[in-house]
């Protein structure tokens, strides 16, 4: 179709799309990871998510230094769209959770969630916002696999590269590789 764009989806996983130099090919799983941390830091720093309220409430239990842990971080939780509140000795109800996550159980991803607290490194300010907007980030992506429209791949393309990092994941994983003309040709002897 003339002035659209084409995007071809691999296995699933790889969104194509041809440019003037060659093929751009990004990892729609990884993709989406690095959008929904970015989102997730900024709702940590300031912009308030969304709640969505639980019908029944999930009971998160911990160890004591756990429920300590965890009691400290939710304010970053809150601002992620959490509803907790501490019912004493180490329980917490889950009353409401991240539009991002709704329909699934916010038990194990807060378990993960103290679980990255616990590996903070001491003396970088902010790590915790970052380990808990990447325990976020990979449990609300889409899976690997997961097949999407036309649409679908060129929306995400479009939130990929108004990221500020666009190319590699908070891991430093790869998103986007460009394979160039010429190595294409190279592929066919030419």
């Amino acid at each position: 179709k003339d002035g659209e764009k084409e995007y071809y989806s691999v296995f699933g996983q790889y969104i194509l799309t041809p440019v003037q130099t060659g093929l751009i090919m990004v990892d729609q799983h990884r993709a989406h990871i690095r959008i929904l941390y970015e989102k997730f830091l900024k709702q940590i720093e300031g912009q308030k998510a969304f709640s969505q309220g639980l019908l029944f409430p999930e009971i998160l239990q911990l160890s004591p230094s756990d429920a300590t842990l965890f009691q400290d971080m939710t304010d970053e939780l809150r601002s992620l769209g959490f509803d907790i509140e501490s019912l004493g000795g180490g329980s917490f109800s889950v009353n409401g959770v991240p539009t991002d996550l709704e329909g699934t159980n916010p038990v194990p991803i807060l378990t993960q969630m103290v679980e990255a607290a616990k590996e903070k490194e001491m003396g970088i300010e902010n790590e915790l916002q970052h380990r808990i907007a990447l325990v976020m980030a990979r449990n609300a992506a889409i899976v690997a696999g997961q097949a999407l429209s036309n649409q679908e791949m060129e929306s995400l393309l479009a939130e990929l590269f108004q990221c500020q990092i666009p190319n590699i994941t908070p891991t430093g994983k790869v998103i986007v590789s460009i394979v160039e003309h010429t190595q294409i040709e190279k592929l066919f002897g030419q």
